[in-house]
């Protein structure tokens, strides 16, 4: 809790970190050196917003652990570092912004299978122009992100209790954030489906539906919120501390496991037979895939493949497909890629 509120109070003595504000390139500057003195090379993303509130540059601040086995298949946990022109921030969003930090310096020595990109996003209060710029760059560079956390808001207390909310668009990551939650913390978790006019819309809508993260509970539920005194002395550093545990977990886990498979589709082969196929996963020493669907009878079955297709009978009309992969390790992909079959 000490190193995490030292982040905290770093940050915080820079003020508002707008991004017509000093305070912005001097948050992004210390996000830099943190990031270095961790052990990483991290980069600034400068770039200029197309804003009348502010023509100068601006920039993200990033750190990437290369993965191990797919680097190519890239995880992101973002937080924005950014605040309200007339206020510090402290829980919007240096809380956020501290959980970063603190995932980042514990995950530096222990690379993952796939790759992990830590970012800090500059200029979400004027209109998500960070994410926004980061994922422009990273569709036009064919980085291939297969999922993402934002956390944002994540240390005011509303009461005696660690609450904070899963905020989510794909259930997959909003299971293994609870579990993470409830196995390595002692933070009490909620959930909403909750995304858009955050830094993860930026996500949803280039890669779709494969964010989670975490927020204050509930939602926007700070009663300091976007004010002068969103003050250092209103966080909970043990709230903001177990929501990097949460996040740090929840990034192993991912990155540990087979992404959401691609490319299914479902060709009929008969009366209410049908061949179901798929993209190989991505992934090295995929074991076999687990095909799960809903028969004529309403009874659920799971099955194995070996291959990239399964010959599926007496499905019930209008039923879900759904397909995981499973490594040699025995990791099951951590979402089912999804198909509705509708047949007369």
């Amino acid at each position: 809790v000490h190193r995490v509120y030292s982040y905290e109070e770093d940050l915080y003595k820079f003020g508002s970190k707008f991004i017509s504000k000093p305070g912005n390139d001097m948050a992004g500057q210390y996000i830099y050196d943190k990031f270095k003195s961790f052990g990483y090379e991290p980069e600034f993303q400068w770039f200029t917003p197309n804003r009348e509130v502010y023509n100068g540059k601006t920039a993200n601040v990033i750190a990437t652990l290369k993965g191990t086995t797919h680097p190519e298949l890239v995880y992101v946990v973002s937080s924005h570092y950014d605040s309200v022109e007339n206020g510090p921030g402290a829980d919007d969003n240096t809380s956020g912004t501290a959980a970063l930090l603190e995932a980042a310096r514990i995950m530096v020595n222990n690379p993952m299978p796939a790759t992990i990109m830590f970012l800090a996003f500059t200029g979400e209060e004027a209109g998500l122009l960070g994410s926004r710029e980061f994922v422009r760059q990273a569709v036009e560079n064919d980085i291939k992100i297969v999922g993402a956390l934002n956390n944002d808001m994540v240390g005011w207390a509303n009461d005696s209790r660690l609450d904070n909310t899963i905020r989510y668009s794909n259930e997959g990551i909003r299971d293994i954030q609870h579990a993470a939650a409830s196995i390595f913390t002692d933070m009490i978790t909620y959930d909403a489906l909750y995304y858009k006019n955050t830094d993860a819309h930026a996500y949803y809508e280039a890669y779709g539906d494969i964010v989670g993260g975490i927020g204050s509970y509930p939602v926007l539920g700070n009663p300091y919120y976007h004010q002068w005194n969103d003050n250092l002395e209103t966080i909970n550093h043990q709230l903001v501390t177990e929501v990097a545990k949460t996040t740090t977990a929840t990034l192993m886990l991912l990155a540990s496991s087979p992404s959401r498979l691609q490319g299914v589709s479902a060709k009929p082969n008969g009366k209410g037979i049908y061949v179901v196929s798929w993209t190989e996963s991505p992934e090295q020493s995929i074991s076999h895939y687990l095909v799960k669907h809903q028969s004529a009878d309403g009874q659920w079955n799971t099955s194995r493949s070996n291959a990239t297709t399964k010959t599926l009978d007496t499905i019930k009309p209008g039923s879900t497909v759904y397909i995981k992969a499973v490594n040699q390790a025995g990791m099951e992909g951590w979402d089912w890629a999804k198909l509705t079959i509708e047949y007369k």
